[in-house]
């Protein structure tokens, strides 16, 4: 309501009249006040002030009657009318109603960039000198093509540029640069001002005679460096948006940077810091895998010349260090594979062609017994009958694990021995032959009889865990089975050396078990 009171107050303003299209004051009456901004301020219509305001027809009843831009007359428009038209946008109006409250980008420094227009921007923008051939500071390049090329605009003074295009190319304005005082000043150049510029000058934002560009900036990531070379890779300079990287004459093989000036990466065919070599795949099987050259233990089994590669120091996996599967014969001892490995055809010796250790069964008779167990030789007889219950063994091949006062078993069985000790089932009861036998320390209690049932007792020994006999007068050397002589007897729930030498002893009148080791 505050705009209609003033309209209505500047209609009194000019003698009373309506403000009708067509009446209007003298050109100089002195109640418009043109200030040839190129805006249709309230005081001024476009008869008195046509520099800053347009109407037509077209505008006050066509498609753009409901469009109020900065040259209209508020006063007949009527999109102009309440707010559109005060200089401040508000609510309601849209740049599409009323581009006169929406000033452009850079609106107000003098310059009509590409990106503004008389409309939104009629101070910096208007039609000017449009039509006469130079495209000026305050031409539009988009409204005034006549003028203005596509180039003209771009800020960058270039050859043939200087007399047509001002709003790149702006006319000297300082007193050190005067055309003609034989002096090469500021925005002079040899297409400008050749009496005075004889040479070329790199940074003048005009390209001259040896200049492959000059854009006047002091950029030199983009496509004119400041020596007014183009861009390009090797220069030392890194292009945005076109290079990763410039390392100027260092670009090559050995450096970060490749001759492409892209970042040396492993694939790209230029053997890069690291590697040594780059055949440009991805084939990890020929002679240059993921960019160096193949070897064994690299990881990647090379077509040809290896078997295996499982890039690993352990030798005694499926794949050995000289990039060969394991195999039994190689003299490696494959890890859960095999138990031994002597490269050699013996299948006799502590190691056989299956590249296992030999096993020798120990085990507890069934049968109890007192202490008069006879001869050496008969109770070896009592072993022997038991092991009629396993198949696949010498009966003849079984002696009993036990000692008198001048016979015990590190005197008569093969303490040479390097395979292994086993209960009837195949479980361990020493790994390394004789030695781990007789230390003293069993892997696994020898508690089972020749039938493979488990047994749990106190049995015949006299035998100290080194297979030394363990007294001289036990149950009369085997002969006595009265409760008044004493025996020594071991244990088979045992894996110390009580195994065979318990704490104490028995009456020999006691049944007690016995142990036998096959050992032929």
């Amino acid at each position: 309501m505050a705009r209609k009171h003033f309209l209505f107050a500047f209609s009194l303003g000019l003698g009373g009249l309506s403000c009708l299209r067509g009446e209007f004051p003298a050109a100089d009456d002195p109640h418009w006040q043109c200030n040839k901004n190129f805006v249709c301020d309230p005081d001024e219509n476009q008869v008195a002030c046509p520099d800053d305001c347009v109407w037509s027809e077209a505008t006050a009843e066509g498609p753009r009657a409901d469009v109020c831009d900065a040259q209209e007359n508020w006063t007949f428009v009527s999109a102009c009318r309440e707010t559109c038209g005060n200089g401040q946008q508000d609510d309601g109006e849209t740049l599409d109603t009323c581009p006169r409250d929406f000033p452009g980008p850079g609106c107000g420094d003098g310059t009509c960039a590409p990106a503004e227009d008389p409309t939104r921007c009629p101070t910096d923008c208007h039609p000017g000198s449009c039509g006469d051939s130079v495209c000026a500071i305050h031409e539009n390049p988009a409204v005034c093509s006549q003028d203005c090329s596509e180039t003209c605009g771009d800020s960058v003074c270039q050859a043939g540029e200087e007399l047509a295009c001002v709003r790149d190319c702006p006319p000297c304005d300082d007193d050190s640069c005067v055309c003609g005082d034989m002096v090469c000043g500021q925005g002079e150049s040899m297409t400008t001002c050749p009496q005075d510029c004889t040479q070329p000058t790199c940074g003048n934002a005009v390209q001259e005679q040896g200049e492959p560009c000059d854009d006047g900036n002091d950029v030199n990531a983009d496509a004119c460096t400041n020596a007014c070379k183009l861009a390009t890779c090797g220069d030392g300079f890194v292009w945005t948006g076109k290079e990763e990287c410039d390392d100027g004459e260092n670009n090559g093989p050995l450096n970060t940077c490749n001759a492409d000036c892209e970042l040396s990466q492993c694939g790209d065919g230029q053997v890069g810091p690291g590697e040594t070599c780059d055949d440009a795949n991805d084939d990890d099987t020929d002679d240059c895998a993921a960019c160096q050259m193949a070897a064994c233990g690299d990881g990647h089994t090379w077509a040809g010349e290896e078997l295996c590669d499982d890039g690993n120091p352990i030798d005694t996996d499926d794949c050995t260090n000289a990039c060969e599967p394991a195999t039994c014969g190689d003299s490696i001892v494959h890890q859960d594979d095999e138990e031994c490995d002597d490269a050699n055809q013996i299948d006799t010796d502590a190691c056989n062609n299956d590249c296992l250790r030999p096993r020798r069964i120990i085990f507890v008779t069934s049968t109890k017994f007192p202490g008069n167990l006879g001869l050496i030789d008969q109770i070896d007889d009592k072993c022997q009958t038991a092991a009629n219950a396993i198949p696949g063994v010498n009966k003849a091949d079984f002696k009993a694990w036990i000692s008198t006062a001048s016979t015990w078993p590190a005197m008569r069985m093969d303490t040479s021995y390097g395979g292994k000790y086993v209960l009837i089932d195949g479980t361990p009861v020493a790994e390394n032959g004789w030695p781990d036998l007789t230390d003293g320390l069993l892997m696994h209690p020898i508690d089972q009889t020749e039938t493979g049932e488990p047994v749990n007792a106190a049995l015949w020994s006299n035998t100290k865990a080194d297979g030394t006999s363990a007294g001289t007068v036990r149950c009369e050397n085997w002969m006595n089975d009265t409760p008044d002589v004493f025996g020594v007897f071991g244990r088979t729930n045992a894996t110390d050396a009580s195994w065979t030498h318990a704490m104490g002893e028995s009456p020999c009148d006691a049944l007690r078990n016995l142990y036998c080791i096959e050992d032929p």
